[in-house]
């Protein structure tokens, strides 16, 4: 099966005072992107995290948002005090100035950046607690992102069956379409030039050149087989496809072209039409694809 690059994910834990939670949001990119906000005094567990979670999602452009805010009760460190009272006297003046209740300041004031004097290092406990709620919230994106891509796994095999549709009747037009060819050019050269007398045997050899010319059997095979390929890999057991499933999609799309280019009749061109806007649309798609 496919997953999307898209994906959200969180979770939380309190315990000894804190609460620490973690949001995780992806989206699609060609290369891994990590964007890891983390707070003060958290720094020295960044390169670890950052391996956990390159390693669990593999590519796309990923925007981690880690919070540790003070619930009350037993808790480790102390309160930066003058920070704390310079936090308050703003909150109470920015209420006072906007009519606003000055209500639950202490805890508004809890929330804020550095009113917590912690040792520099993290201990054992909350990096094991910070890991746990990493390997959740990481858990959550996965199936989001396994949700995401059963959509467009229905989605890709719908239209490349259609493709493949139209493909079959492509088939069916060509002998006609030969025969039209051969008409065409007769009846041409019977109005443009009734002094001369045709020689039917050069005239059979240069149809047959010129219909080599036009024969679009090796696209069509070459066309078929691509489709093949790309549904092939899509039931795949492999989980990073995206790249791959590209690259036979612009194979499809030069053979559907050449079969415009050759064919030289509305009917297929109807179809090559039709063909081309089933891919744009999955083009698109196989851009959120890992």
């Amino acid at each position: 099966m496919i997953q999307s690059m898209t994906g959200f994910g969180s979770s939380s834990i309190e315990q000894k005072g804190k609460k620490f939670s973690v949001e995780m949001r992806t989206l699609n990119s060609k290369q891994l992107d990590i964007n890891l906000r983390l707070p003060n005094g958290y720094k020295s567990i960044e390169i670890p995290l950052r391996k956990r979670i390159g390693g669990a999602l593999g590519r796309g452009k990923v925007d981690v948002f880690f919070t540790v805010e003070c619930t009350g009760g037993e808790m480790e460190g102390s309160f930066n005090m003058p920070l704390m009272e310079a936090y308050a006297k703003e909150l109470k003046g920015f209420a006072s100035k906007m009519d606003l209740p000055v209500n639950d300041i202490l805890r508004a004031v809890l929330t804020l950046p550095n009113v917590t004097l912690t040792d520099t290092a993290v201990s054992d406990d909350e990096l094991k607690l910070l890991e746990k709620i990493s390997d959740e919230a990481l858990s959550n994106v996965g199936e989001y992102r396994k949700n995401e891509g059963a959509v467009l796994f229905k989605d890709f095999s719908n239209r490349i069956n259609l493709i493949l549709d139209c493909l079959e009747k492509v088939k069916k037009y060509e002998p006609d379409r030969k025969e039209r060819v051969k008409t065409r050019l007769k009846a041409s050269l019977e109005n443009n030039g009734a002094e001369f007398k045709i020689d039917e045997n050069r005239f059979e050899q240069e149809l047959i050149y010129y219909l080599e010319k036009l024969d679009i059997t090796e696209e069509v095979v070459r066309l078929k087989n691509n489709c093949d390929l790309f549904l092939t890999e899509l039931n795949g057991s492999k989980i990073e496809k995206g790249k791959k499933l590209n690259f036979i999609g612009q194979e499809i799309g030069r053979e559907i072209n050449t079969i415009g280019s050759k064919a030289n009749d509305k009917d297929i061109q109807a179809l090559v039409v039709q063909m081309k806007d089933e891919l744009e649309k999955i083009k698109e798609q196989l851009l959120n694809i890992l």
